[in-house]
């Protein structure tokens, strides 16, 4: 269209050169003879009225041609959208439906839409409205699937006036994904199961009961299996206390349809036995390969046990995915797996050169005090060892000022910097009170170190050191001190009193005074520290509050909210608080209110927000923090959140407790 219309602009001004030189030519003729001049001039006056007319009657033509081929490209634009093959629907930009062809009425199921609002008619679809840009969306409507392409059309309403309307074309695929879930439940599904603690429920029944509870258990686990699942499924008992099973993906997806339910109907076997049953499976999935999918098995089950047990673990695409984990795994009565841990951590040490320590993110006196009780363990076979802290919390100043003033251990304490160059191939790290790699104090050097140990009393999280040599957790352990100072013992070596006496700190600090998480072999712990010269009224001097910690905290506490009747929540809003120790102190203090099951607090501290959790076992913190990338044990917990306002962080939080409290409703 442009290029005729300059090619008739063209066409004029020629005509106008022309008329001119003519007028000129016609002026040097009249010069001569004035009568032939007049006769020229009438027909160039001629001429020039037909050319006039001539182009005005291209002109007109031209127009015509143009608003015909628009009436046509108009007319085609409508025809297609009416007989298009696919379903289409066209919506205002606010989402208001204009307008559908009668694929889409037939998709629908005849449903009038015009007027309506794709918010509440189809709101799968006002996401991409809010979008305010072209996309591509998936949309599932009464068992159909589709593919569908958003477009942003600009239009004219007026000389003036433009506005926007949204076009969805919709591509059916339902034959597809039917297909391919079909395919998926066809997966093969590798699982381990084992009972946690087959030799303690039996060693705490009578004996003319245990044949009757091994035969209970069983029961329980091929009837859960065979007559509940009613699906395929192979199982096959292959230990005393172990089982593995094989099935597909939609024989897994019955079980996860049931929540695992086998978890709550094995503690139902009560049979004069004292202690529960529990049980642990580990599942793999995987398309083509069962030998994979079995190699995926056993690594979830050994996730489900050292999370302490009663749990379903699946390992799937790369991720895990935890279920259950409700109880409290019970103390290990049996010290053969600590003595064998004890031997092989001290031969490790031995073909070591150098050893260095380091624990979690701002140091806590658990953590000094299995650094400092791994340090004589190494200083007692004669090797090079070093303690690295990079930050600390305020309650172990007192301590580890106690410890640079002490001739053995000035030299000892090092920063990351000194010791990144003093490593050698051969040098070892021992991790403590952590096993998340982006919790550890110094994750640079989980990456420079090939032999690495992890001893610790969390359960294991999802981002776990895989990459350890040796990994010692013990969930039913009261702190990491607890198992440092067990290993120690069975060395039989002398500690000095402020060894000793930063261990048991490190043991009351974690145990609340001996009131939480302690057992037999706590209590054995701890007279072994006693006999080192350890002096409990010593460590509790040294552990006070001062008088504005003790004001902070109340304050802290003025902020509560009640969350269903029975979770406190604490939200420091003034961003008063810079110690993370208080916000514990204040979630321990939470949970002695009449009614309260649970206690949240969250508090902002530089450019992180911290959230402590506590239990009286009720409710499972760990879980709820495991949601937002948290972790901990049943009763204490804890969580750091980044690049998010105190506001974002209780959000998120209170969305995984209600998502914790809804799955827990029918269990």
């Amino acid at each position: 269209m442009k290029e005729k219309k300059s090619h008739f602009r063209f066409d004029f001004s020629i005509s106008q050169a022309g008329f001119i030189l003519s007028l000129l030519f016609d002026f040097v003729i009249m010069y001569f003879d004035i009568k032939i001049g007049m006769v020229c001039l009438s027909l160039i006056v001629l001429l020039a009225i037909y050319n006039l007319r001539l182009n005005r009657k291209k002109n007109k033509q031209l127009l015509e041609y143009i608003e015909t081929l628009t009436l046509n490209i108009e007319t085609a634009s409508k025809d297609t959208l009416l007989k298009f093959p696919f379903p289409i629907l066209i919506s205002e930009y606010n989402g208001d439906i204009i307008w559908y062809n009668h694929k889409f009425l037939n998709t629908v199921k005849n449903k009038k839409l015009i007027g309506r609002n794709l918010k509440d008619e189809l709101p799968e679809l006002y996401s991409a409205v809010l979008e305010g840009k072209s996309r591509l969306e998936k949309f599932e409507h009464e068992g159909n699937f589709f593919d569908v392409l958003v477009t942003i059309v600009e239009v004219e309403e007026g000389k003036n006036d433009k506005k926007f309307l949204n076009l969805f074309y919709f591509v059916d695929v339902t034959d597809f994904v039917l297909l391919q879930k079909k395919y998926e439940m066809q997966n093969i599904v590798f699982g381990y199961l084992t009972i946690d603690n087959y030799e303690d429920v039996l060693s705490s029944a009578p004996e003319v009961s245990k044949s009757s509870i091994i035969s209970e258990m069983e029961k329980r686990i091929t009837d859960w299996f065979y007559n509940q699942i009613r699906s395929d499924v192979f199982l096959m008992k292959y230990e005393r206390d172990k089982y593995f099973f094989i099935c597909n993906k939609e024989a897994f997806n019955k079980m996860q349809e049931r929540r695992f339910s086998i978890l709550e109907q094995i503690k139902e076997v009560n049979l004069y036995n004292k202690i529960i049953p529990t049980v642990s499976c580990g599942i793999g999935i995987r398309q083509d390969s069962i030998f994979q999918a079995q190699k995926d098995a056993k690594t979830a089950l050994d996730m489900a046990l050292s999370r302490g047990g009663d749990q379903f673990v699946i390992f799937y695409g790369g991720k895990f995915e935890f279920f259950g984990g409700k109880t409290k795994e019970h103390e290990k009565r049996s010290k053969v797996r600590s003595r064998v841990m004890a031997q092989t951590i001290k031969e490790i040490v031995k073909h070591s050169d150098k050893i260095f320590i380091i624990g979690h993110q701002y140091f806590d006196l658990d953590c000094l005090g299995a650094a400092v009780g791994l340090s004589k363990l190494c200083l007692n076979l004669g090797k090079e060892v070093y303690i690295v802290i990079n930050s600390f919390n305020p309650t172990i100043r007192n301590f580890l000022q106690m410890l640079l003033d002490d001739p053995l251990y000035q030299n000892i304490i090092i920063d990351q910097q000194k010791a990144l160059k003093m490593k050698t191939k051969t040098s070892l790290l021992f991790v403590v009170d952590t096993q998340r790699t982006s919790y550890v104090d110094v994750p640079q050097m989980i990456l420079e170190f090939e032999k690495i140990i992890v001893i610790d009393h969390h359960r294991r999280p999802a981002d776990w050191i895989e990459q350890a040599l040796i990994c010692y957790s013990e969930t039913y352990a009261s702190s990491v001190s607890e198992l440092v100072a067990e290993l120690l013992s069975y060395e039989g070596i002398k500690l000095k009193k402020l060894e000793a006496e930063i261990l048991l700190a490190g043991i009351m600090i974690d145990t609340k005074g001996f009131t939480k998480n302690v057992g037999v072999r706590t209590f054995e712990v701890a007279t072994y520290l006693r006999e080192n010269d350890a002096l409990p009224e010593s460590i509790k001097e040294y552990l006070k509050e001062d008088l504005e910690s003790y004001i902070l905290k109340n304050q802290l506490i003025s902020n509560l909210q009640i969350l269903h009747n029975n979770i406190a929540l604490v939200i420091d809003y003034s961003q008063a608080c810079r110690d993370n120790v208080i916000i514990a102190k204040v979630a321990d203090e939470l949970l002695n209110i009449k009614g309260i099951d649970a206690s949240f607090v969250v508090c902002k501290i530089e450019n992180s927000i911290l959230i402590s959790g506590r239990s009286n076992g009720k409710i499972n913190v760990q879980l709820i923090l495991e949601k937002i990338g948290g972790g901990g044990h049943l009763e204490t917990a804890g969580a750091r959140l980044e690049k998010m306002s105190i506001d974002e962080a209780k959000e998120v939080l209170v969305k995984a407790i209600e998502e914790y409290i809804n799955e827990n409703k029918n269990s």
